[in-house]
């Protein structure tokens, strides 16, 4: 009975680990302007993002056991994509680098594949916890990021802190306070998650050694060989 309880008024009064997080289209609306043409959704899940494309929208993913999603057109390996080189006008690679093995090979094939000029939009994590999905490999620092997609012929446009403090922190201690459904744990999310919420949804406080992942807009200058 008081496990149902405690049950009962966790599930009432503590928001879910991503309620803070806004929806991806708040990050994406802006660039809104480079999504023409042919855009590849790199390790797009099921992440819809055909709202924001003005052209032709390639959804590329590795398939699952049991896989039943039907947005896919490509399944390959990242760092393998079945196209010829110089193809792509935009490429959207969001929260995956994190997930492939060999981001040193994914990154030059994101190269390959994006037309001279056109634009690499990329998120990763920084300060998250692990989220095997279903395998959780690294974390990028901004120079970390920076130096990556360099490397491999990319020029950077920007590269900016995605999310505030209060959301770093939200997260951390939501799962922290998730361990266990006892009273006094309770009577903690309520004291700290309430808080942090609030301040997340209100705060305009950025940091990039705090930053939750990294945001980087990338071009490329060169046309890639046939």
């Amino acid at each position: 009975m008081i496990k149902k309880l405690l049950k009962h008024l966790y599930s009432r009064i503590v928001p879910s680990e991503l309620a803070v997080f806004p929806e991806i289209d708040v990050d994406l609306d802006q660039f809104k302007s480079l999504l023409k043409g042919k855009v590849l959704n790199a390790g797009a899940g099921w992440r819809d993002v055909s709202h924001l494309v003005d052209g032709e929208l390639i959804n590329q993913d590795i398939s699952w056991p049991g896989d039943e999603r039907t947005n896919i057109q490509i399944y390959s390996p990242l760092h393998r994509i079945p196209v010829p080189s110089n193809y792509f006008d935009a490429i959207l690679c969001i929260a995956v680098l994190e997930h492939v093995e060999n981001p040193e090979e994914v990154v030059p094939e994101l190269y390959r594949a994006l037309k001279p000029g056109g634009h690499l939009i990329l998120e990763v994590p920084f300060l998250q916890p692990e989220h095997k999905v279903p395998t959780d490999f690294q974390r990028y620092t901004k120079d970390g990021l920076v130096r990556l997609v360099s490397h491999h012929g990319f020029s950077v446009q920007q590269i900016k802190g995605l999310f505030t403090v209060y959301h770093t922190l939200y997260w951390q201690v939501y799962l922290w306070l998730h361990l266990k459904k006892t009273i006094t744990y309770l009577i903690l999310r309520v004291l700290l998650l309430r808080p942090l919420l609030w301040s997340a949804r209100r705060s305009k406080t950025y940091s990039d050694t705090l930053a939750s992942g990294f945001q980087l807009v990338a071009t490329k200058q060169r046309a890639s060989p046939s």
